[in-house]
């Protein structure tokens, strides 16, 4: 992906002639950022950025460290003024070199311009990519120029080596010491199995660690509680996964075993982590083929490190509880019950609306900011929705939603639902005119309580005053999201709880982006949660 400049003009134009290299030119270093990080995260495979010098390389570090923060693979390749540019008021001049700190994998200081030969800078591309997939992360590449940069007008088109081999994803092999811990912990016959946000890493080997977390808990019995960025809902039917855990665990209604497996990054539902908390007594174990330390309730009694397919396949299991399986199975049953039984109110709450999305079959795509719709999203939706659902849980933040979403519907081909707050958009509203102008398909669901509504569920709600607690953290601001409508390539509308299926048919059934804003109360949403945490609680007394 390119963001136009003049510095870089060396760089645009060897890729956009480079065979076999598709480029997409986005205006915005932020909104391309994050399209490319969004392209990277749904296809599994390193997405190349390219911009000049300056604030521009600048504006690529949120989506830069998010992709650091969550794994996924890039090549950034900022340019750069020479060496007698730098300490003497040059524009567009300032120290580039380490410009994203500690959240890349790896950077790479080029020689000026074309210094080094067209060899030594494939050779350098084929390294950063390289690095980028096998470390999962982010890879700088600084390049700096002198004039003049623009090509000579017989340079042929470049092209890449057939000897150099595509780089792949580090499968390592699991220790014996690790399968044998693993196979003596399968021998309790009462254990859990938690998966966390991409327990199942998008690419080549999404289906086989998928199968075989499926495989492992269907032999041992042990039920999954099952993010859902998991990828692992949507499971056959011998499958043992607990529907709606989050609200399970709010109602204190799990049950206590004597091993808990965790896969994947922290669990969306902050009740599971504070579930696990609270037993001391329980041995936990946290698996991870690149041996990450996502441990942040410091809990962890073990760790196994290599590839989750060897490593589960190779694991016998002797000791299946059915019993143990059945109860959970139950909990699942009864508090889905519940939540059916209570999902409707007067009010049109977000619960609401996330139901709506999961229940609508032309979702099947959805890309879910990380504030209140990934988590209502992961609360209301069934163990059986079987949607592609992605997010930016690395660093849980709300920026680039829309822009992410971009890249996520290139690598994928489909619509992609975008359920985005009303603060979250606003933070990318250049992002939605951006995928205007990419041509992209989006359906964008836009929950609007006219303001930071999830601090509404934080115990900085009961503390301040209402005057106070508004103006500091709810901080209404009162957008009238019609303006969306005069937009040429933007089809905007109003939806309430009657309309919003309807809108999202409409939506699926045109080209481009729509919006469709659902307008609801914050103390509503928040009534509604606990009322259904209530319910859940009461079904399993």
């Amino acid at each position: 992906m390119i963001s136009p400049g003049s510095r870089s003009t060396p760089l645009t134009v060897a890729a956009h002639r480079l065979n076999g290299l598709p480029t997409a030119i986005h205006l915005d270093e932020r909104s391309a950022a994050f399209a490319a990080l969004g392209e990277a995260k749904v296809s599994g495979r390193p997405v190349i950025l390219i911009c000049s010098s300056g604030t521009a390389g600048a504006n690529y570090h949120p989506a830069v460290a998010e992709a650091h923060q969550s794994g996924v693979a890039l090549v950034v390749i900022t340019a750069d003024r020479p060496p007698e540019h730098h300490g003497w008021g040059v524009g567009q001049t300032f120290p580039q070199r380490g410009l994203f700190g500690d959240h890349v994998v790896a950077s790479v200081d080029m020689a000026v311009g074309g210094a080094g030969g067209i060899d030594h800078a494939v050779r350098a591309g084929w390294q950063a990519a390289s690095i980028a997939i096998e470390q999962g992360g982010p890879v700088h590449v600084n390049w700096p120029f002198r004039l003049p940069v623009e090509p000579a007008a017989d340079t042929p088109p470049s092209t890449v080596p057939a000897s150099l081999r595509e780089a792949s994803a580090v499968r390592a092999a699991p220790s014996d010491a690790d399968v044998v811990a693993l196979e003596d912990l399968a021998g309790h016959s009462t254990g859990v199995i938690i998966a966390g946000p991409y327990a199942v890493v998008p690419g080549d080997g999404r289906d086989r660690t998928r199968d075989a977390i499926w495989s492992f808990a269907s032999r041992t019995g042990w039920p999954i509680l099952a993010d859902v960025l998991s990828g692992l809902r949507g499971a056959p039917p011998d499958v043992p996964i607990v529907d709606v855990p989050d609200l399970l665990a709010r109602a204190d209604g799990l049950l206590t075993p004597d091993v808990i497996l965790r896969f994947g990054d922290t669990p969306t539902a902050k009740s599971l982590m504070l579930w696990w908390q609270s037993l001391p007594d329980t041995q936990q174990v946290y698996a991870d083929p690149r041996g990450r330390w996502h441990d942040p309730s410091h809990t962890a009694t073990d760790r196994l490190r290599g590839d989750l397919a060897l490593l589960l396949d190779a694991v016998t299991v002797t000791n299946p509880n059915p019993d143990w399986t059945a109860r959970w199975r139950q909990l699942g049953v009864d508090a889905r019950t519940a939540v059916q039984d209570n999902l409707q109110t007067e009010e049109w709450t977000e619960a609401q609306i996330a139901a709506a999305v999961t229940n609508h079959p032309a979702v099947t795509d959805i890309f879910a900011s990380s504030s209140m719709p990934i988590r209502d999203l992961d609360t209301i939706s069934s163990t059986n929705w079987s949607a592609v659902v992605h997010a930016n849980r690395g660093i849980n933040g709300i920026d680039g939603v829309v822009s992410t979403a971009i890249g996520a519907a290139r690598a994928s081909g489909t619509r992609q639902t975008v359920f985005v707050g009303d603060v979250a958009i606003l933070h990318d509203l250049g992002g939605v005119f951006d995928a205007v102008r990419q041509g992209v398909d989006l359906t964008i669901i836009l929950p609007n309580n006219n303001g930071g509504g999830i601090f509404s569920h934080l115990p900085i709600r009961s503390v301040l005053d209402d005057a106070e607690y508004e103006t500091l953290f709810h901080t209404p601001h009162d957008t009238n999201f019609s303006f969306f409508d005069a937009v040429d390539g933007i089809t905007f509308t109003r939806a309430d709880r009657d309309s919003l299926p309807q809108s999202i048919d409409d939506a699926a059934g045109r080209p481009g982006v729509s919006i469709i804003e659902c307008p609801v109360l914050t103390a509503d949403s928040v009534a509604h949660l606990h009322a259904l945490t209530a319910a859940v609680r009461s079904a399993l007394t």
